[in-house]
């Protein structure tokens, strides 16, 4: 309401004028250096509705914001208006809200912004007022046109400032903020199905400050801010290796969770989604893969090959991420039977299709003809069913037949597989970048989280000195009160002495096992599985998950390697997989896919990319603060921006003498590279409210 009435006189003078409340444009954030509310004044368009490049409405105040990054833009979202701009008032106008300002006590008030029209004379872009009990602050933006670097003469700008303002050169502070834009657009304007099928590569910068008294960046003593944005899911991602996983196990679970509360009759298998469909998405034939998984499993009987860590998309040469999740892509992550399962089953439209293609899978099974190879470290119900039903079972009928009349343990047999394997897959991945000792403590809900990754990786050098220290990832999962309740009269103890594949295949070679079936022989299925980890196992996954996007993007944009990734790594596991995560579900990252970060590195990651001509540079000059008492009694303080594209959107630029063809292009030889320049002035007097923009 205070708001109105400041602005009201404004409205009954000035009707021919758009004045809103808003957030900061980019344009007038890249001179203040912030997001906050203000009054934006300018002239209303000729045309009341235009639209994008997709043919919606967009109001009129979003042909005066950029898109995309706050300096480039895509004309094609813009409709050039010629009346945007203010032709002679923008002083009344300023006058007049600094009026209505001055009869308030209030401590601060929202500024008013109102756009000029440049081609008057100074040039003048912006001019900006706002007035409280205590002050009176205004300035201006004015166009200085292009110039090259090596054209700026620093030291006598901040010569210039210090006899403005009375103060000695020593008493002046200067400071020197760019941004290296290495590769994308942002994503901001779209929704989530848009996200997906949009170019795959989110916004990757490089922010970078120092005090240093020139504009060309000082690769080795400036302090680099590495900013990204990616889209969980995103298509083209090589991620969707493992996070395919996680959205199928996602929906599973909120099926288990709601079978257990109303009973599993309630529920309407065929239309209970397991994967959902995106517009794009590839679609395979799931029934055609399995079969070609147990013709494959036929063929190689007793041939499958286990190497180290029964990992087979990670070898002694990979030496990137690309290369391990790619693998992973095209052939699974391990010859597992059940995991290969699993990335057949994960990609069922319907609850109903995945229980028949495992029935389906399992009477294959039964029938002897293959003998599937199991990793050892594989400890799921379904890997020892797979087992105990290879090696022909007098009751195989009896065991489908419960699966079929009970979903719930034929779908929690297919996502314990899931939750183990995808636990296993993060730890394997991640492992190349942060020691296994820290991944594996992920999973477990008695993770040392008060310590450190810092911490805990130099008690791993302290008790391994330097060696190879690995834990086993299932160990995590223990049984609670919230399982799943399962139908079943099929249950036994395990036989410790239980014979391995290998070790029934050999005795069986040699005659030293029957083929007789003991009819009373019991399968081995557990009468109940305990779903209550998997609530914060999906989380924890939702979580690594958004850490592995944006390392996947590091490594690509910044042409990094592990070693060089591992610090970041550590950053983003202790940005997101915390108590202050910005991520909670896998719901969350399904409905908001998009991910954005701004964490500090070392500068010698990158300072092949800080050799380059930066996107943009801003420098600041004020007064130390250690010199508030010397020189004239205000606070000024002057910001240059220098820009490869225009800062301000095509209604405001039109305007002004240089043409398009100025506009600088990035060329071989950095000297004929120039850059816009605009100037903004910022004076604040003490109790003092006349409008004064000669300055």
């Amino acid at each position: 309401m205070v708001l109105i009435n400041f602005v009201q006189p404004l409205l009954e003078s000035f009707p021919k004028f758009v004045i809103e409340k808003q957030s900061s444009p980019s344009y007038v954030k890249m001179y203040t250096g912030n997001n906050k509310d203000i009054v934006l004044v300018y002239s209303k368009a000729k045309q009341s509705s235009a639209t994008d490049s997709r043919g919606r409405n967009i109001k009129e105040s979003d042909d005066l914001e950029l898109t995309g990054s706050p300096l480039k833009l895509d004309l094609s979202l813009h409709t050039i208006l010629d009346e945007t701009l203010l032709p002679d008032e923008p002083q009344e106008v300023a006058n007049l809200y600094s009026k209505s300002l001055s009869q308030t006590n209030k401590e601060e008030v929202t500024p008013m912004w109102v756009l000029c029209n440049p081609s008057s004379t100074g040039k003048p872009i912006l001019l900006t007022v706002q007035s409280d009990e205590n002050h009176f602050n205004r300035g201006l933006v004015t166009y200085e046109g292009c110039m090259t670097l090596e054209e700026v003469d620093v030291e006598k700008i901040i010569e210039d400032y210090a006899a403005k303002e009375g103060l000695e050169e020593e008493s002046v502070a200067m400071s020197v903020d760019c941004k290296y834009v290495l590769s994308g657009i942002t994503y901001g304007s779209l929704n989530a199905d848009e996200l997906l099928n949009a170019p795959h590569g989110g916004v990757t910068e490089l922010l970078c400050t120092w005090s240093v008294k020139t504009l060309l960046t000082p690769y080795i003593s400036c302090k680099v801010n590495y900013s990204q944005e990616v889209i969980v899911g995103h298509l083209a991602s090589p991620c969707n290796a493992i996070w395919k996983s996680v959205s199928a196990l996602h929906n599973i679970n909120q099926l288990l969770v709601e079978m257990t509360a109303a009973g599993f009759s309630s529920i309407n298998l065929e239309s209970a989604v397991i994967r959902y469909t995106v517009q794009g998405m590839k679609q395979s034939n799931v029934t055609n893969r399995l079969n070609e998984l147990l013709n494959e499993t036929e063929t190689y009987t007793y041939t499958a090959e286990c190497p180290a860590g029964g990992c087979i998309c990670i070898t002694e040469d990979t030496n990137t991420l690309k290369q391990c999740l790619s693998s992973m892509c095209a052939n699974g992550s391990s010859n597992d039977f059940t995991y290969k399962l699993w990335d057949i089953l994960r990609d069922c439209e319907t609850a109903e299709e995945l229980i028949t293609l495992l029935l389906q899978a399992l009477k294959f099974v039964s029938s002897g003809k293959i003998r599937p190879f199991i990793d050892v470290n594989n400890k799921t119900f379904l890997s020892k069913l797979v087992l105990k039903l290879s090696r022909g079972h007098s009751q195989t009928s009896k065991v489908l037949k419960n699966l079929r009349s009970s979903p719930p343990q034929a779908i929690s047999l297919v996502a314990q597989v899931g939750m183990e394997k995808t636990m296993w897959e993060y730890t394997r991945v991640m492992s190349l970048l942060e020691h296994s000792f820290y991944i594996t403590g992920i999973w477990n809900t008695d993770a040392r989280t008060h310590e450190s990754i810092e911490q805990i990786n130099q008690t791993i050098q302290d008790m391994t000195m330097g060696g190879d220290f690995t834990l086993n990832p299932f160990e995590s999962l223990t049984t609670g009160e919230h399982s799943i309740r399962l139908d079943s009269e099929s249950f036994c103890a395990e036989d410790p002495n239980e014979l391995t594949v290998d070790d029934f295949a050999s005795l069986k070679k040699h005659g030293l096992v029957s083929e007789k079936k003991d009819v009373n022989e019991v399968p081995l299925i557990a009468d109940e599985i305990d779903i209550s980890p998997w609530k914060n196992l999906l989380m924890k996954f939702a979580q690594v998950h958004a850490c592995l996007e944006h390392l996947y993007r590091a490594e690509s944009c910044l042409r990094a390697d592990f070693a060089q990734l591992k610090p970041i790594a550590s950053k983003l596991l202790q940005l997101y997989v915390s108590e202050k995560s910005p991520v909670r579900t896998v719901g969350q990252l399904m409905s908001d896919p998009v991910q954005s970060i701004c964490i500090p590195i070392t500068n010698t990651i990158v300072q092949d990319h800080l050799k380059k001509p930066a996107f943009w540079y801003r420098m600041e000059v004020s007064r130390k603060e250690n010199s508030q008492d010397s020189g004239l009694n205000r606070d000024a303080k002057i910001v240059y921006v220098f820009s490869q594209t225009p800062v301000f959107p095509p209604p405001v630029w039109q305007h002004l003498e240089s043409s398009p063809e100025e506009t600088a292009e990035v060329t071989t030889i950095e000297e004929e590279l120039k850059f816009h320049c605009t100037k903004y002035m910022y004076i604040s007097n003490k109790l003092t409210r006349i409008l004064d923009i000669k300055d």
